[in-house]
């Protein structure tokens, strides 16, 4: 058969089957699908017959029937066809063996001869041009334009353990939803050793797994594989055929296998023994792995030979607490290598407290310290200090001696380093937070370094910066109490005297400077208030240092001043102490000075004040005018007081000041000004003679008024005799007037009385000269004032006689108008009854008596 022809139909001495692509024998009708013999010259012939929908019964007489041209034209594009699905078959037989199982080829060609013969648009389309050069694992894992490629290409990714997300899902879809070889492949890749002992595998992938490696188990070439499988992929207690299969695989021929099965049976011998392995990748897994058994071989062989990237390997994987023996194997490496794995050996010791290490790991730790800490850079130093120094969360009890003799090794090396190294690592060292750590230990050789590096020009103000932090780093570090104390005067303790002790001695003009700018950075900090009461005590106990200290920590002038107003009530006790050292200048101590003084007390602050700023003209005129001036303003505001002993007093003090001034005057125009002064742009002589001027003009108005007052005294005392005359005059006006009213009272009181018995004898005695009648002692209204007729006419009998009606009203109890109701109701009762007004008015023209 020509090459053009071999298209996939022979393997071996069969040959397949066009219509079924099973495997037969050579001449011979198919016994699977009884499709006819048919010759292979036409084989490509009758798969297109096949695809065209000819029955597998008729193909071997149609094939036989197809002209010679169509036989050629149809063979020849399937070999062409065929052609380009053999370089998907060789990129398939460099995968298969990258994988466990074989076969995969075979699959791969019998997919593809179940789909030729197809359009050759359609076969462009599904497989893209092929790259001249053999393509990568991983390119054909994610961009092989075959399905079946791109998942052969994602087994061999995750069985070499450097695939991508993609082929972790494409293999991880196979275990979950595939079946065959290609499943049991996928549950093989993802259990083996490159992708970790204990995989990540979802609760499904991991079911799965098991259920696949028991399926094979029984399968001797891939029983200890399987065993493998399912123990990665299980939290249970494995069961007895499984650890059959893997000891089975322990003591088998293949490399491999015995180390994924020592590796599940945590076999440390035979692992050790792929240390010595011509795989780097299998050595190094094999350290990872004894490193987290904590092996006591890969120690020793540490120890013995092992150099840094050894040692790292061993530092990044070793379990928290370290076995026995690990610790004295990476120091005796780190002794013996370049750099001494200063900063592996720093993330291994940060997993653990220094003080849970045993006595004798701490002496090997400071012995170690001893040896190398100081060549260390000092940063490095400095983080191991820190991490010895740091006590255990749930241990707040001090270390034991031996522990703080060990730390104490790390703290005196860290000062070599630190002292040791360049600027910029001893600057970034000071504003590193873990420094608070070292403050906090520093005794008094710490304190000495401390003082030289404060004034070294370049991480001076660094070091500056660190020690004002401090307390604010201390708390945050939980190295002194969450709350701070609350008393007015604290204790400074040992944040304050290191400060002092920074301060101490010579060289204290070069901290003036880098602490001015440092303490108006960080003046509010928290524990401020400890540096501001150290502060004060040295200023009290060193009047020498007044100056610098006033200048150096000039943001806390104002609370150093509260304090002196605490010991020193007196205004000008203060002024006196002040004035010369104070870095806000005498006008300031001027206005404290000045600020709400009482009259009587201003002369003598105001003779001070002139003392001061004579001798201050000298060196700062303008400030020394500037003072003068608020002084002559405030004894202006003085003579606007009305006490006159006191104006007496602040008089002689204005003609003293009258005399002192035009010397004065004198020195400030001849003085120059100097650069201290630049923001005082005049000497403030014109403001000084303004208020002179008003408190001549006040002077001279108060005599005035002293005058005017006199004179008004005078008039006073004139006008207080008239007054007098007045009064008495009145007086006896009205002492008549109330005389007068006196009498015309006792007249009117006579005049009533004599109203109402006028009154009530009329009612009494007033009787008509007429003989009565029955009619006239008829009582008609019983309950009125007038219940009978001859009462009613008695009442208007009295009343025509003059009777006063008021107290006629009275006497019977009436009023007005209980009067004119009763007189209604009369006139009412005549009008009804003739005899009644007959007899009303024969009584009324009768004579009474």
């Amino acid at each position: 058969m020509s090459a053009l022809l071999d298209s996939g139909v022979h393997r071996g001495v069969e040959v397949r089957c066009p219509a079924c692509i099973r495997f037969i024998p050579a001449d011979a009708a198919c016994p699977h699908c009884l499709c006819g013999a048919i010759p292979l010259e036409r084989y490509g012939s009758a798969r297109a017959l096949v695809k065209s929908g000819v029955d597998r019964f008729a193909l071997a007489a149609r094939t036989a029937a197809l002209e010679p041209a169509q036989v050629a034209v149809l063979e020849a594009r399937y070999a062409r066809q065929w052609g380009a699905v053999q370089r998907l078959s060789e990129d398939a037989r460099r995968i298969e063996p990258l994988l466990l199982q074989r076969g995969f080829t075979r699959e791969l060609e019998d997919s593809w001869a179940l789909i030729l013969p197809i359009e050759d648009a359609a076969l462009e389309e599904m497989l893209a041009p092929f790259s001249p050069m053999p393509d990568s694992v991983e390119w054909l894992a994610n961009q092989s334009p075959d399905p079946t490629l791109r998942l052969l290409g994602a087994l061999a990714c995750v069985h070499q353990g450097i695939w991508s997300k993609e082929a972790r899902f494409s293999v991880s879809n196979q275990v979950l939803h595939g079946e065959g070889r290609v499943a049991v492949e996928a549950m093989l890749a993802m259990t083996r050793w490159r992708n970790g002992l204990n995989p990540r595998l979802s609760p499904e992938e991991r079911e799965r797994i098991r259920t696949l490696a028991l399926g094979v188990l029984h399968v001797p070439e891939l029983s200890a594989r399987a065993a493998v499988a399912w123990t990665r992929a299980s939290h249970e207690a494995t069961p007895a055929n499984v650890t059959e299969a893997l000891h089975r695989g322990l003591y088998g021929s293949d490399p491999d296998v015995r180390f994924e099965c020592a590796l599940c049976l945590r076999d440390e011998m035979e692992v050790a023994q792929a240390l010595d392995s011509s795989d780097a990748d299998a050595a190094a897994f094999a350290r990872r792995t004894l490193s987290q058994w904590g092996s006591r071989r890969l120690l020793a062989r540490l120890q013995r030979d092992g150099d840094a990237a050894f040692a790292k390997e061993v530092l990044r994987e070793l379990p928290t607490p370290p076995p026995e023996g690990a610790l004295e194997a990476l120091l005796t490496v780190s002794l013996r290598t370049v750099g001494s794995l200063a900063d592996e050996l720093l993330s291994f010791a940060k997993r653990r407290p220094f003080r849970e290490w045993g006595l004798e790991d701490q002496r090997r730790w400071a012995r170690w310290a001893r040896s190398v800490l100081s060549d260390l850079p000092a940063e490095t130093a400095l983080d191991f200090f820190s991490w010895a120094a740091t006590p255990p969360r749930d241990d707040p009890e001090p270390p034991e001696e031996e522990e703080s003799e060990a730390m104490w090794a790390f703290l005196e090396e860290t000062v070599h380093a630190i002292d040791r190294g360049a600027t910029k690592d001893r600057t970034e060292c000071f504003r590193d937070s873990s420094f608070a750590r070292f403050l906090h230990h520093s005794g008094v050789d710490e304190q000495r370094r401390l003082n030289d590096w404060a004034r070294d020009p370049n991480s001076g103000e660094a070091l500056l910066e660190a020690l004002l932090m401090f307390p604010s780093r201390a708390r945050n570090l939980s190295l002194i109490p969450e709350h701070p104390s609350t008393k007015k005067h604290p204790d400074p303790g040992h944040f304050g005297r290191l400060l002092m002790a920074v301060w101490e001695g010579p060289g204290q003009h070069l901290l003036v400077a880098p602490l001015t700018r440092v303490v108006r950075s960080w003046s509010s900090l928290t524990g401020s208030e400890l540096f501001v009461e150290a502060l004060w005590r040295r200023f009290q106990s060193h009047p020498a240092e007044r100056a610098a200290l006033l200048t150096a920590f000039a943001a806390w002038r104002d609370r150093l001043w509260e304090h002196q107003c605490e010991v020193e009530p007196d205004a000008l006790v203060r002024f006196q102490t002040w004035w010369r050292v104070d870095p806000e200048g005498l006008y300031r101590q001027t206005e404290q000075l000045l600020e709400r003084v009482p009259v009587e007390a201003l002369p003598k602050r105001l003779r001070a004040l002139w003392d001061a700023a004579e001798e201050l003209v000298g060196t700062r005129p303008r400030t020394a005018s500037l003072s003068v001036s608020k002084g002559a303003m405030a004894l202006r505001n003085g003579l606007e007081s009305r006490d006159v002993q006191v104006l007496d007093v602040l008089d002689a003090e204005l003609e003293h000041f009258e005399s002192w001034l035009p010397a004065f005057e004198q020195r400030v125009r001849a003085t120059p000004s100097p650069q201290e002064e630049s923001n005082i742009h005049r000497d403030f002589l014109d403001d000084t003679h303004n208020a002179l001027r008003m408190m001549r003009e006040r002077r001279e108005r108060r005599r005035e008024d002293q005058e005017r007052e006199r004179q008004r005294e005078i008039d006073r005392q004139v006008a207080e005799s008239r007054r007098r005359d007045q009064e008495r005059q009145l007086e006896a006006q009205r002492r008549e007037a109330e005389a007068l009213r006196a009498r015309q009272a006792a007249e009117r009181e006579q005049q009533e009385t004599l109203s109402r018995v006028n009154a009530q004898r009329l009612l009494v005695t007033l009787q008509p000269r007429v003989p009565l009648k029955d009619v006239d002692r008829e009582v008609l209204f019983p309950e009125s004032a007038f219940p009978t007729l001859v009462d009613y006419a008695r009442m208007i009998k009295a009343m025509q006689q003059g009777g006063d009606v008021m107290k006629l009203f009275e006497t019977l109890g009436l009023t007005p108008a209980t009067w004119a109701s009763q007189a209604t109701a009369w006139g009412q009762v005549m009008v009804g009854r003739m005899e009644l007004g007959m007899r009303f008015g024969e009584l009324l023209g009768a004579p009474w008596e």
